[in-house]
């Protein structure tokens, strides 16, 4: 045997060793990223999720007690909403017509955001965490009343006031839609439950609730129970609408 072959079976092998080295090296590198990849896909979906949407800038804070917290949602024309979480029984009302996209991590059913749409979610298994923009020329406009209170078994009554269509009846609220003709009224003595009322009507709002304007959308009062309560229609010309929530 020549010294070249010898050389060459020696470069031969040297190769061998390195390759089966690099490829060993890449495997364990590949291991290594598969444990990896799970954990920076829970930590970005864990940091979405951290951010309730009580926190989120553009939903904002206008009333908070034992029974609710009023979230009036305001989006300008061609801005974006952070990711946000959705986890408490919520009501919400669509105010705006408005054009909008949504990217959803998680959600238990699709929702539609059409004006006027008013309806009920529980969150109970499982919770809705999304950011919402508006493709319009004009405001998104939504009210998110989470209701924080633990429903009461001990009081259920089935009573539909005047001018009321019932919209949903869940264990920790009843909805109603109102809609009263021009100069007319109702009012509910020392009413047993707890109530929000928020307008609907625009841009003729005029609405009077316990001798509150209601002078556009999403104006609200929260009336404890064993109040009286006055709805009126304080316009000549033009029905109001209002959404009448009890909380049980």
């Amino acid at each position: 045997m020549t010294v070249g072959r010898i050389n060459s079976y020696i470069d031969a092998a040297a190769w061998f060793f390195h390759s089966r080295k690099a490829i060993i090296s890449l495997n364990y590198r590949m291991r290594k990223l598969s444990f990896l990849i799970p954990g920076l896909i829970g930590f970005a979906t864990s940091g979405y999720a951290q951010i309730q949407v009580s926190q989120e800038p553009r939903h904002h804070k206008v009333l908070e007690n034992e029974w609710v917290r009023v979230l009036d949602v305001h989006i300008p024309p061609h801005d974006t909403s952070l990711m946000h979480k959705h986890s408490t029984p919520s009501v919400f009302l669509v105010l705006s017509k408005t054009k909008t996209g949504s990217q959803v991590l998680i959600e238990p059913h699709q929702i539609s955001l059409t004006e006027g749409n008013i309806w009920f979610e529980g969150f109970y298994d499982t919770p809705r965490i999304h950011r919402v923009w508006n493709e319009d020329t004009v405001e998104f406009h939504v009210m998110d009343i989470e209701l924080l209170h633990e429903p009461s078994s001990s009081v259920n009554i089935n009573f539909t006031p005047p001018y009321c269509q019932s919209l949903f009846d869940e264990k920790h609220v009843h909805a109603f839609r109102v809609t009263l003709p021009p100069g007319v009224g109702f009012d509910l003595k020392k009413f047993v439950y707890n109530v929000l009322v928020i307008g609907l009507s625009g841009p003729h709002a005029a609405g009077l609730v316990n001798d509150e304007h209601f002078t556009k959308k999403g104006d609200f009062l929260f009336i404890p129970a064993g109040a009286d309560i006055e709805i009126w229609n304080d316009s000549k010309s033009h029905e109001q609408q209002f959404a009448l929530l009890y909380l049980k």
